[in-house]
C-alpha cells in the first residue's frame, strides 16, 4: 500500500516532517522501488546540512553497490550520505558474497574513504547469529541495525545473541562512549 499517491506528495510530508523538527532521514534503495530516495531527495532540498540522511543497499556485489550509490546519491541531490548500509543481512551467504574479494564491503570501504558516506554499518532481521558473525568478521562497522523489542527473548533473540557482540566490538573501538551508542546512529 502507497501512502502518498505521487513522487510529488511524499516528497511534501517529508518536508513536513522536517518542519516539525525530525532531522534523522531513514531511506534504501529498495523502498518503494526508490521512488522513496527520490522523494526525500525533493522533499530535503536546501536542508541536507541540517539532516542525517541514510541509505541502504541489498547489492552484494561491488559493482552493484557502486551502482546503488550513484543512482541514491543522484536521487537523494546530494554529494554523500551520513551512513550507508548494506541492507538486510540474513545468512553465512550474504556475509560471504560481501566479504569476498570484489563484494559490497569493497564499495563501502571505498565510499568511506572517498567522503561519499560518513559512516557504514548493516542491517538485518532475521537472524542473531549471522549479526554476530558478520561483526566479527569485520571490525569496522560504524553501525549495526537490529531488531530488538519486547519478544525479542522469545525467538532467536538478538538482544541475547547479537547485541552483545556489538557492545563488545564497540568498547573496543570506542572505549571511551557508551555502549549503546555505537549500535544507533553514529555521532
Amino acid at each position: 500500500m502507497d501512502l502518498h499517491p505521487d513522487i510529488p506528495s511524499a516528497a511534501q510530508h517529508v518536508r513536513q516532517v522536517y518542519e516539525r523538527g525530525v532531522r534523522y532521514f531513514d531511506c534504501a534503495r529498495l523502498y518503494w522501488n526508490g521512488r522513496s530516495e527520490e522523494a526525500y531527495g525533493l522533499g530535503l532540498q536546501g536542508v541536507r546540512k541540517d539532516v542525517f540522511l541514510t541509505s541502504k543497499s541489498v547489492a552484494r556485489t561491488a559493482r552493484d553497490a557502486e551502482k546503488d550509490l550513484e543512482m541514491t546519491l543522484r536521487l537523494l541531490k546530494t554529494d554523500y550520505l551520513d551512513l550507508w548500509q548494506i541492507h538486510n543481512i540474513e545468512g553465512r551467504e550474504d556475509i560471504e558474497a560481501v566479504l569476498k574479494p570484489g563484494g559490497a564491503l569493497e564499495a563501502f570501504e571505498a565510499a568511506k574513504k572517498a567522503g561519499k558516506s560518513r559512516f557504514i554499518g548493516f542491517t538485518g532481521h532475521f537472524d542473531p547469529e549471522a549479526h554476530a558473525a558478520l561483526l566479527k568478521a569485520y571490525d569496522k562497522w560504524d553501525t549495526v541495525m537490529m531488531p530488538v523489542h519486547a519478544a525479542d527473548h522469545a525467538y532467536l533473540s538478538f538482544e541475547q545473541i547479537a547485541l552483545p557482540v556489538a557492545v563488545e566490538r564497540a568498547s573496543r573501538r570506542r572505549p571511551s562512549r557508551s555502549s549503546a551508542r555505537p549500535i544507533s546512529c553514529a555521532p
